[in-house]
Formats: C-alpha cells, sequence, structure tokens
C-alpha cells in the first residue's frame, strides 16, 4: 500500500523533541523596565506617563544603556590597547549594549 503523501516526511510516534516549546504563543518574552518589582515604582514615581509618553520616555532611558557600555568598553580598551582598544572598545560595547537592550525589550518600536 503505497503512502498517503509521498513527498512529505513521515511522523513519527512519540513525544515531540525537548527543544520545541508546547505552548500556543510561544514562550514568554521578557517585559522590559516596566515589570517585575520596578511596575508599581514606576506607577507611583511618574504617575502622569500613560501610553506613547511612556513608551518614549522609557525608549529615552534605554538608550543610555548602550551608551554607557560603549564608553565602559572605550575605557577598558584604552586600557588594554591605547587608542586603537579605545575604537574597538566602543564599537564592542555599542554592539552589546545595542544587542541586550533589543533583546530584553527594553527599547520598543
Amino acid at each position: 500500500m503505497p503512502r498517503p503523501y509521498p513527498d512529505r516526511r513521515r511522523r513519527r510516534p512519540g513525544r515531540k523533541p525537548p527543544n520545541r516549546y508546547a505552548g500556543r504563543r510561544g514562550p514568554p518574552r521578557p517585559s522590559g523596565f516596566t515589570a517585575g518589582a520596578l511596575g508599581p515604582l514606576y506607577r507611583v514615581l511618574l504617575p502622569s506617563l500613560r501610553g506613547g509618553e511612556k513608551k518614549w520616555f522609557f525608549n529615552e532611558v534605554s538608550r543610555g544603556l548602550p551608551l554607557g557600555l560603549g564608553l565602559g568598553g572605550a575605557l577598558l580598551g584604552y586600557a588594554w590597547l591605547g587608542p586603537l582598544g579605545a575604537a574597538l572598545g566602543l564599537g564592542g560595547g555599542l554592539a552589546a549594549g545595542a544587542s541586550f537592550a533589543e533583546s530584553q525589550r527594553f527599547y520598543r518600536r
């Protein structure tokens, strides 16, 4: 008896491989600055920020993270390799900080 769909892979019986998330909408995503214990604190300290203004404010705050890491990388690179290390450290710090801020959803579009 021929297979019903010869061009498709056969489905194996048993459980799914362990690297697949079984949920419906995917794994939970990080919530950025306003989640967890800091959320109520921000609501008390900044009660007038809502919606787009809140998003704009925290986007501006989150720009300091890559800049701070870039400055730290530049200082560390300068201490190790001089001016060349400063340039390399600045680039590496900016890239690492921007990647971290984007992956943790600190900067929202």
